[in-house]
């Protein structure tokens, strides 16, 4: 579930007959509109066919381009998704969403998004901090005290180094991690942890820690004595409108959930592991493109979703914020979010890899303007962020 992808991605090892058979079977579906991102009432005639050009233009291009990517990697399905401000713009997807019957991806189906889940739990945190309830600052041994890894340092771990992180922790749980197909609890998954010792100092160096947000993620379920994933279900998904997002296979969107690759260089490919989490809240959430459009869409909204404030303005600005840096620096991880810059323009998203999907969710918050791209494939981020690279 690693956000960022930098070793080139090889076409050779997917080139296999029956992948680019399924490919070849199923064409693509462009998704219903979505009505409550219609265009703003005060929007005049010509701005609309302004915009309606301008995003006709960019969609024919990234149709293009998605379509010779997905030629060329033997992709099985591909869903790309655009956002300004308040309208999905355009949602397409292409290729098979599900082998055993050629079903063609569409608006409707379910991707696991790995690292993009992070966010949610982030989120889902800066909304307690907001009520007084927690203390980014504060030892997260006050709201986790059966966690305690060793620390042979004098700092203790904090909420803000972990969603930043910074806390020092291996990158790996022992267990529940991503290698272990056993599916233990968040619980047991977190306790494992003692048995671990600090890599470095908290807050000195940047290490990125799938433990360390699935203990975020325990913090909230011990303090708010639910379940990770109902607490998360009812506090964020359900208020940003994201109907068939879950971080359990739910009943409700099983049926939806795309199937997914794995390969290798002889070329070979296989189904992708199907096992849940026990770092749940760093890499387990279930969703679908219409789904994280809505996200964004709250997002330029100052943290206003469809059913409900997530967030005020303000906190938003302070997880867009790098954290630990130098003065100047504009770069890194804020709290949660991955930051950067695309053309001199703030650029706020994250990554996501889990077994057979590879995900990108980026936007250009001053300018409103977001992009979801999924695969199907494993390991295939390098696709994916550099077609949201283009559509930004």
């Amino acid at each position: 579930m690693c956000m960022w992808f930098n070793t080139s991605y090889r076409p050779a090892a997917l080139a296999l007959g029956a992948g680019l058979l399924l490919f070849a079977a199923a064409a693509p579906v462009r998704s219903a509109p979505q009505p409550h991102h219609a265009q703003p009432p005060n929007a005049t005639p010509a701005a609309r066919t302004a915009a309606a050009r301008s995003d006709s233009a960019v969609a024919a291009a990234l149709d293009a381009f998605v379509r010779h990517e997905m030629r060329q990697k033997s992709l099985p399905a591909f869903s790309v998704a655009l956002v300004n401000d308040q309208r999905i713009v355009w949602n397409k997807a292409y290729g098979v969403a599900r082998f055993r019957d050629s079903t063609p991806a569409s608006d409707r189906t379910v991707y696991r998004v790995g690292s993009v889940s992070k966010l949610f739990t982030d989120i889902a945190i800066m909304q307690l901090v907001e009520r007084g309830q927690l203390d980014l600052d504060a030892p997260v041994s006050r709201y986790a005290p059966d966690v305690h890894p060793k620390n042979p340092y004098r700092t203790p771990i904090t909420l803000r180094e972990l969603m930043a992180h910074r806390s020092g922790l291996q990158r790996e749980t022992p267990v529940g991690s991503y290698f272990d197909d056993h599916a233990p609890s968040l619980a047991a998954t977190m306790r494992s942890l003692n048995a671990t010792t600090l890599v470095y100092p908290p807050g000195t160096r940047t290490k990125y820690s799938n433990g360390g947000i699935a203990l975020v993620g325990y913090v909230l379920q011990r303090t708010q004595h639910q379940p990770f994933a109902a607490y998360v279900k009812h506090a964020v998904l359900d208020k940003l409108g994201m109907s068939d997002s879950y971080f359990t296979r739910d009943p409700a969107i099983a049926a939806n959930v795309a199937d997914a690759l794995m390969w290798s260089y002889d070329p070979r490919t296989f189904p992708a592991p199907t096992f849940e989490l026990g770092i749940a809240p760093a890499g387990s959430m279930y969703t679908t493109t219409a789904d994280l459009s809505r996200f964004l869409s709250a997002l330029f909204a100052g943290g206003r979703g469809v059913n409900g404030r997530i967030l005020r303005p303000e906190t938003l600005d302070a997880m867009w914020r790098p954290q630990f840096a130098r003065s100047g620096q504009t770069t890194g991880f804020g709290l949660g979010f991955a930051l950067d810059t695309l053309d001199g323009h703030r650029e706020i998203g994250h990554g996501g890899a889990i077994y057979g999907f590879a995900t990108q969710l980026a936007a250009l918050p001053d300018e409103k303007l977001g992009v979801v791209t999924v695969t199907t494939v494993d390991g295939a981020n390098a696709v994916t962020s550099r077609v949201a690279q283009e559509a930004l």
